[in-house]
């Protein structure tokens, strides 16, 4: 299968690419300066395809709210351009979703994107899959100037750097850590459906952040100290678990391993702390 992956170079992006290559199939990073903003060299690019795994985005939670016209612009415009795209070459559309638990600028672009796919869908036949992506983690998330603060890479480098680390609320809100290779896979696998189906990625274990810093510090070998913050902006206290929709499709799903978090706060022992 040649498939097109918008956002092929990110974080997860290059994980669903690598898993592609490794699987026997032909995949193609399509980022900067090929903007999914235009809309005419998508359908140009994607002919001769047959499906895209569509993860190009503007990421972040209360950053957005200083950038709500490039959200919207890149998030459902870049979105319905890419689905035009798939509709005009007849490929297959796999997109990356959210639960829908925080009122923010980021989770209304990803929720009217998602509906537009399943417009497509419904209405212009195009084959269509979501995968509804919890808190991903895994080496080479990137942290730093110019990121949206992810859980793992911020606990990690500051636990390393010896810095309390930022928890806002009180801790007592809930994450679903899944590891980027168990997501990747999923998308992959969502491409074999396509009856605008939802699949959960995450691992239906739920652990509170006050235990996400713990396990961090054990990973690190080190007690680290926490610094409790008001919430930010388009945030609330959540308790949030893939409860498997998706899953009764698959044979596997994907599991949470405490090695897999130990190898992702290892690889930010050296990381830049500025």
């Amino acid at each position: 299968m040649k498939v097109l992956v918008t956002g092929g170079k990110g974080f997860i992006g290059s994980a669903v690419k690598q898993w592609l290559d490794v699987h026997g199939h032909e995949a193609f990073a399509y980022d900067l300066p090929n903007d999914i903003r235009d809309k005419d060299r998508l359908i140009e690019e994607t002919a001769g395809l047959d499906a895209v795994i569509h993860m190009a985005g503007v990421l972040g939670t209360h950053e957005l709210f200083d950038e709500i016209d490039k959200a919207i612009d890149v998030n459902i415009r870049g979105t319905a351009n890419v689905l035009e795209a798939c509709r005009h070459n007849g490929l297959s559309f796999v997109g990356i979703t959210m639960p829908q638990v925080f009122p923010s600028v980021y989770t209304a672009t990803k929720v009217a994107a998602t509906r537009l796919a399943s417009a497509f869908h419904h209405t212009h036949g195009v084959p269509v899959s979501h995968v509804r992506a919890f808190n991903a983690f895994g080496p080479g998330q990137h942290h730093g100037p110019g990121h949206p603060q992810k859980i793992i890479p911020t606990f990690a480098v500051n636990t390393w750097a010896g810095r309390p680390i930022p928890v806002w609320g009180d801790g007592e809100q809930t994450v679903d850590l899944v590891w980027v290779d168990d997501l990747a896979h999923l998308l992959v696998d969502a491409l074999n459906h396509g009856d605008d189906a939802v699949f959960d990625g995450g691992t239906g274990v739920a652990f509170t952040v006050n235990e996400t810093v713990a396990m961090v510090g054990e990973c690190a070998g080190i007690t680290p100290t926490v610094d409790y913050l008001p919430m930010r902006r388009g945030e609330l206290p959540t308790h949030i678990v893939a409860t498997g929709e998706g899953w009764d499709r698959l044979d596997w799903r994907p599991e949470f391993r405490m090695e897999d978090l130990k190898a992702t706060v290892e690889a930010y022992r050296n990381h830049p702390t500025v």
